[in-house]
């Protein structure tokens, strides 16, 4: 393997005295780059210092719209601040919460003190700091943090190199934490109506170039608020490559287009369709990131394809008073229930609703117009759901005790 620059750390010489971090905020204004984690070591403390492991494979690269950072030739991963929209999907893909916001909404993050180094200055402030050589840096090989206090390091492949104690005995602390995504009522709304939209118009329901145009249209624009950075939110699509929100945004909006298009010639119908349906599993692809796990399971696709037709299905029969599709939407409502149970046991409440809406669809079959209350029922459900999803995430992070 080539070698790459990265940082090495020695649990067996750092005293704890937090050098490290106080040169890091000194030299880059309190951005917090690097942390100092302490953790219990049988009856003593250990520490680990932490920043940007300059992987080998880095994930926040490879979902960044904007084409914002980039990994040169010496491995030192870098964040272009004036292509940077502030989406902050970056943060999501790194399980080492290397990523920080500076006050003026774009993305930072240690860059190895690549200035000093290229223009000869010195060695990164951290390491120049620490007082013992527990700290260093220099051409790695390959990474080396298989330690049960980080995350699974095959998620990014971190080039770090962390020599243990060396009395073997667990350090325990916990890199699976909970929390609630910011900002995130845009992102609901989006993903839900783009659902509903391709329902709607896959069936043709009434008005469905109209419907297939403005939800789209109208929720894309909500989530816009995602981003810090207005300004450039054109640079959304600058890596078709390898990013599925670049491409979640650009399929998208051509499928609007056309929509509208519909509306004048229906020939335009099956682009319209064919790109609302890419922008659906580019929008499934955004959350099947590993670095969070709550979302990186079978769950995630169900309930987002599911939605596509526990919105519509109950309408379509209410048109067609077919069979077919009354019991279509029972096996998917069904399915939902199953992946909740196997994927996300706490969720009860859309067992709940989904069982109720099971129980009013079979009603359907004699009286048609209950169909009505299974689809209020649905669009609770898959709303409910969807609100779950981005409040109680699971992620991996740097370790807690």
């Amino acid at each position: 393997m080539e070698r790459k620059l990265g940082f090495i750390f020695d649990h067996n010489k750092c005293i704890i005295c937090n050098a490290c971090v106080d040169a890091c905020n000194k030299a880059y204004g309190n951005l917090n780059w690097r942390s100092l984690i302490v953790m219990q070591y049988g009856e003593n403390k250990t520490a680990l210092s932490i920043a940007c492991n300059h992987c080998d494979n880095p994930t926040c690269m490879e979902v960044c719209p904007a084409n914002a950072i980039e990994k040169n030739e010496m491995g030192i991963v870098r964040i272009k601040e004036d292509s940077c929209i502030g989406c902050g999907f970056c943060t999501w893909a790194c399980p080492y919460e290397a990523l920080k916001f500076n006050n003026n909404g774009i993305m930072t993050k240690c860059h190895l003190c690549y200035d000093r180094l290229i223009g000869g200055k010195g060695i990164p402030y951290c390491v120049e700091a620490c007082p013992t050589g527990a700290l260093s840096f220099g051409w790695i090989e390959k990474g080396e943090a298989n330690v049960e206090y980080l995350p699974p390091e095959n998620i990014t492949k971190p080039r770090i190199v962390i020599k243990k104690p060396e009395d073997k005995v667990e350090i325990k602390a916990n890199v699976l934490h909970r929390k609630k995504e910011e900002n995130y009522l845009g992102l609901l709304a989006f993903t839900i109506g783009s659902e509903f939209a391709l329902g709607y118009s896959i069936f043709k329901l009434p008005f469905w170039s109209l419907i297939g145009a403005l939800i789209p249209l109208i929720t894309l624009l909500l989530s816009i608020n995602h981003a810090k950075k207005f300004n450039r939110f054109y640079r959304v699509i600058y890596n078709l490559k390898t990013s599925w929100l670049s491409r979640e945004v650009l399929f998208s909006s051509l499928s609007v287009l056309f929509y509208f298009l519909s509306i004048i010639n229906q020939a335009f119908y099956y682009p319209a369709v064919i790109l609302l349906t890419l922008g659906v599993i580019s929008s499934i692809m955004i959350y099947m990131l590993k670095s969070r796990p709550s979302w990186y399971n079978s769950d995630t696709p169900i309930s987002f394809l599911g939605a596509i037709f526990t919105m519509s299905l109950p309408l379509v029969y209410y048109i067609t008073h077919s069979y077919i599709y009354l019991l279509f939407l029972i096996v998917i409502l069904a399915i939902e229930n199953i992946s909740t149970i196997i994927n996300r046991k706490g969720l009860k409440t859309r067992i709940v609703i989904n069982t109720i809406s099971i129980i009013l669809s079979l009603i359907a079959l004699f009286i048609p117009q209950i169909i009505f209350g299974s689809e209020i029922l649905n669009i609770v459900s898959e709303t409910m759901n969807r609100r779950e999803f981005y409040e109680k995430v699971i992620y991996y992070g740097l370790p807690k005790v």
